[in-house]
């Protein structure tokens, strides 16, 4: 239904009566007919044929609606037994803002589509994109999507690229390309291995992290709240020895901030690699704090 808001038919005059009262915030029967016409315009048996064209039409009309930029909710009226749809507009200044753009992701991948986006990256202005969502991950209570531009240049030779769904700015589904799929095993195998939101394209070599514990708060609270699915206890910490603790992921940047961020609770002891980094930046802070 490529001209789903032009013509005469029961259809097109119902979505565009549809998209009339739900900019004006208002409910519409998603069942029952005659929220929009009335019995003294419409007679039982043309009725009929308008709910049956309406039903067999939902899921079109759905997808219309949301093309045009809103983002639809829809809610059961115990009472009366019906289903009633409003619309929300997508407000980057709205608090529930994030919940929203995740609908619309949502929304896409169900019915694979592809999404025409405003996204703000991280110390640049808004860009206007063309992006297939593909794989919903969250870490560390941020929400992201991964997927593909459409521009293949956008994507920097990198097989997906990596969206956090608060940088966002708005969202609508789109026809305009077909939809690229991606798999989700091939993601969850990708990051299965990863501490943090993304992978490590330059260098993806999983390596032994081998951490020694000299707090035994610390040791326990990254055994309860592991921020990684591979961690193992080697050895535990007490007052009279220091634990050992051990997980295979990637080298990444938050690698890196994590270890940091519990201080002297920890310390890295394989690879030496990333012994070196932690040992240079932590020397580098010590001048910060020397420095008259």
């Amino acid at each position: 239904m490529a001209n789903i808001f032009q013509g005469e038919s029961k259809v097109a005059r119902c979505v565009r009566e549809w998209d009339r009262l739900l900019r004006e915030r208002e409910w519409v029967d998603t069942e029952i007919f005659t929220s929009i016409f009335s019995y003294d315009t419409i007679s039982g048996e043309e009725m009929f044929g308008y709910e049956k064209a309406v039903k067999k039409a939902k899921k079109e009309i759905r997808l219309a609606l949301q093309e045009r930029g809103m983002l639809l909710r829809e809610q059961a009226d115990v009472q009366d037994n019906r289903r009633l749809l409003t619309a929300y507009p997508l407000d980057n200044k709205d608090p529930l803002h994030n919940l929203r753009i995740m609908a619309v992701v949502e929304d896409a991948m169900a019915f694979s589509r592809a999404l025409q986006i405003t996204y703000s990256p991280s110390f640049h202005e808004a860009e206007e994109h063309i992006f297939h969502p593909q794989y919903l991950r969250n870490y560390n209570g941020r929400r992201y999507v991964y997927g593909v531009y459409e521009n293949e240049e956008e994507n920097n030779g990198l097989p997906f690229v990596t969206l956090p769904v608060d940088r966002i700015v708005t969202a609508r589904l789109t026809k305009a390309v077909p939809y690229r799929p991606g798999d989700q095993q091939a993601y969850e195998s990708q990051l299965r291995n990863v501490l943090g939101a993304s992978p490590n394209f330059r260098n993806p070599e999983v390596l032994e992290v081998v951490i020694r514990s000299h707090d035994p708060k610390v040791h326990k609270l990254l055994l309860s709240k592991p921020l990684h699915h591979s961690i193992r206890e080697q050895q535990p910490c007490t007052a009279e020895q220091t634990g050992l603790l051990t997980m295979r992921v990637q080298m990444t940047q938050e690698l890196y901030n994590w270890i940091l961020y519990y201080g002297k609770g920890i310390e890295v002891v394989e690879p030496a690699e990333l012994r070196e980094r932690i040992a240079i930046g932590l020397s580098q802070m010590v001048t910060y704090y020397n420095a008259e």
